[in-house]
């Protein structure tokens, strides 16, 4: 090994790391990750047996890994950097479509599927809405010349090391285009859904379920050794290898160690600028007297110390050469900004 080549002290790497997210999630060999992932995540609608390879016969074509840049389609557009996407040809039936008379013609044809897959570890605002914004886009894309409307369904599935501050606390969170009064579905070609990794059992005996078990490796799998229940129980191997650290070597090892810095410098210095918001706003509060002045005290506090710890956190992911794109998504900074610091 290289001096230069950074060592990994896990036996298995980090998934919630950009670097072994995409790894495991993102390699055309291990697909079987995200289709298990799928399978767990929406039951019946998508399993094993309903997915049409792209070309029979052909080791690993299943899934189709398409570049998780979207340059946008006017000047000064919005640029998209998925973590990612891939589409899937699965046959179709009655539950993706809604009313159901309209689309017996559909019934056990093959229908592509897009997929986005995000990982966020920190809740910066607005995150739901470039969500939104994700995927409408790949909505928006499918529109051609002499296009009947047809939509293929656009699934997102963000796993998430937070709860949202809005919402009430639990493992799945899934919208879709639902009426308000009935609750009866528009269509389920555009559905998103969110998995808290803090919703978790603390133990792997207390999964219940496969996607809870899924979700569990992603969280532990850099605290886990090879007698560690999970991996002797089976049925996770591709797991399991994907995060291998023996298996991560040369250029992707530096490019692991800067990806694993990356998450720990945004996840420490977001917790102690968000505390010591919390502390500066208590005690301006307290100075000034009044329940007015502690509540506004509060908030600036908060707020000042949110901007200062992105500001900083950039400019530590910077120095250690992170893409700028990367570091204006997971801080909220404008990519001016962060290119000025």
């Amino acid at each position: 090994m290289s001096e230069d080549t950074p060592k990994i002290s896990t036996t298995f790497i980090n998934l919630q790391s950009d670097f072994g997210f995409k790894r495991s999630f993102g390699s055309t060999k291990y697909q079987i990750n995200v289709i298990k992932l799928i399978e767990a995540a929406l039951g019946d609608e998508i399993n094993v047996e309903r997915i049409v390879p792209y070309e029979e016969n052909k080791e690993y074509d299943s899934v189709r890994f398409h570049d998780k840049e979207v340059l946008p389609s006017e000047q000064d557009g919005k640029r998209i950097l998925y973590d990612v996407y891939f589409t899937m040809k699965v046959e179709s039936q009655a539950s993706l479509f809604k009313p159901a008379h309209l689309h017996k013609d559909l019934f056990g044809k093959e229908v592509e599927h897009h997929f986005i897959l995000e990982m966020q570890n920190v809740y910066t605002p607005p995150f739901e809405d470039r969500m939104t914004y994700y995927t409408s886009k790949m909505i928006a894309r499918q529109g051609k010349a002499g296009w009947n409307y047809d939509l293929d369904p656009v699934v997102l599935m963000a796993v998430t090391d937070f709860d949202f501050p809005h919402l009430c606390q639990q493992l799945v969170h899934e919208f879709e285009l639902r009426e308000k009064t009935s609750g009866e579905s528009l269509t389920k070609k555009l559905r998103m859904l969110f998995f808290s990794l803090r919703q978790l059992p603390e133990r792997w005996d207390d999964c219940n379920t496969e996607l809870e078990r899924r979700l569990y490796l992603i969280k532990h799998m850099d605290k886990m050794e090879k007698n560690s229940k999970p991996y002797l129980q089976g049925g996770y191997e591709e797991m399991f290898d994907s995060a291998e650290s023996s298996n991560v070597v040369g250029e992707e090892a530096v490019a692991y160690s800067r990806s694993l810095a990356a998450l720990r410098e945004v996840q420490a210095g977001l917790d102690y600028r968000f505390e010591e918001g919390r502390a500066e706003g208590r005690a301006e509060g307290r100075a000034v007297g009044l329940a007015e002045g502690r509540a506004e005290g509060r908030a600036e506090g908060r707020a000042e110390g949110r901007a200062e710890g992105r500001e900083m956190i950039a400019r530590k992911l910077k120095k250690e050469g992170v893409d700028l794109e990367f570091i204006a998504m997971v801080t909220d900074l404008p990519i001016d900004k962060v290119r000025e610091l």
